[in-house]
């Protein structure tokens, strides 16, 4: 009569209790889920929205137009008008004659460089409001980075919990063959040693999560009772766009935009500069009031002044002016030509990885699955020992957080692309 390998049966009922068990965890989640206890994942979009109302972040921007704004409405101010009295007393034979005069004065631009300064800064407002478009993507962008950071480390302690969770019915498991005197000694140490590591890098691994969900929900403003909340996504970008859709969007890149503006700001301020040698007259309307004894009079009292370029001609000015522009647009091109470079690099970059993960996945990550489940075979048969079939279990684990690492570098490579490219796919 054949006698069962009593091992054979150990091994198989923590594998069935885990498959059943796993039917009451996922029944028993959609019970919870139903009835409204269970706090719903968080997404990207979600933290996206929430991110674009991150009060520290708005009012800084906001504090930036506002400044822009006032900027331009003083360029276009004309001066004040200049108001003056005067008076003077002069004793000649014992008689006094006093004389005052009441003025109004104004200047005038004649040469139209207020105009030409308003226009500059009407552009350079624009060009602030470019640049906090800017400051919106990176801000974003950051959210993005954070987020699938966050997500990585709360996949890498869901693959470590498994690979506990196994290593705990292994363990029970290889203490049951010890009581029976099946295995030695060595076997039990040897699985409890392999334990008591998962455990450490699972403490570890929680703790990085905590982290990244705290740097993650700071750029979100949420309370700290959120922090805690579990991410929904994909690591894994899908970069299908073709090259060109990318490249297109690079001359709309706000950073590049805002130095186009402030070219074209720098070039009025050098036109607004180059007229200083027209000169603004000053026209001023009084009335001229004398007293003296035995007689009074006035009159209206009528004055023009201009004054002379003689010295200054606004030479310097323009000069800094069109250094400024040509300095603009000089860094404006160099970084519209890094940026195609960059573009192009990480496009290919990024469909190299992701073709590599799904290489990775078909071959290594499914090869490490079929060895495990032989490896559990195997020593079921006892035709292995514990140390092959527990670095079956080291060999899936790490090919399972190595296809969780590779997958984040990926997504990685598609926030920089779409970053430098100046726009997002969702």
């Amino acid at each position: 009569m054949h006698k069962r390998n009593p091992t054979q049966l150990r091994l198989k009922k923590p594998i069935t209790a885990r498959f059943l068990g796993g039917w009451i965890v996922l029944l028993a989640g959609f019970a919870v889920t139903q009835s409204g206890l269970a706090e719903p994942r968080l997404t990207l979009d979600q933290a996206l929205e929430k991110a674009a109302s991150y009060q520290p972040l708005s009012r800084e921007l906001a504090a930036r137009v506002e400044g822009a704004e006032a900027r331009k409405e003083q360029a276009g101010r004309w001066a004040n008008p200049t108001f003056e009295v005067s008076q003077e007393s002069v004793d000649a034979g014992g008689a006094t004659t006093t004389e005052r005069i009441y003025s109004l004065s104004q200047q005038f631009d004649f040469s139209g460089q207020k105009g030409l300064e308003a226009r500059a800064a009407q552009v350079e407002a624009a060009g602030i409001r470019y640049g906090n478009d800017w400051r919106r993507l990176g801000h974003r962008g950051l959210v993005r980075s954070r987020f699938y950071a966050t997500l990585l480390e709360q996949r890498r302690v869901k693959a470590l919990r498994d690979a506990l969770e196994r290593m705990e019915e292994v363990v029970a498991m290889v203490k049951e063959r010890r009581q029976a005197d099946d295995i030695s000694g060595y076997d039990q140490s040897r699985v409890e040693r392999e334990r008591a590591g998962l455990r450490a890098r699972l403490d570890q691994a929680n703790a990085a999560l905590q982290y990244r969900r705290e740097s993650l929900h700071v750029l979100l403003g949420t309370n700290e009772e959120h922090s805690g909340q579990r991410l929904a996504g994909e690591l894994q970008p899908d970069v299908s766009a073709p090259l060109q859709t990318y490249m297109d969007r690079l001359d709309q890149r706000p950073d590049l935009k805002r130095l186009e503006a402030s070219a074209e700001s720098s070039e009025l301020a050098q036109r607004a500069a180059s007229r200083a040698w027209v000169p603004d007259p000053t026209v001023g309307v009084g009335l001229n009031r004398v007293e003296q004894p035995g007689a009074d009079g006035g009159g209206l009292l009528l004055s023009v002044s201009l004054p002379l370029p003689v010295f200054n001609q606004g030479q310097a000015e323009a000069a800094e002016a069109a250094a400024r522009g040509n300095e603009a647009e000089a860094r404006r091109l160099r970084q519209l030509q890094e940026a195609r470079a960059r573009v192009r690099g990480l496009w290919r970059k990024t469909r190299s990885l992701i073709q590599s993960i799904e290489t990775f996945r078909s071959e290594a990550l499914a090869r490490s699955r079929e060895l495990t489940e032989f490896a559990e075979s195997s020593y079921s048969a006892g035709e292995i020992g514990i140390l092959e079939l527990l670095d079956a279990y080291s060999g899936h684990l790490d090919a399972r957080l190595r296809a969780l690492e590779m997958a984040h570098e990926a997504r990685v490579a598609a926030i920089e692309l779409h970053q430098s490219s100046g726009g997002w796919e969702r």
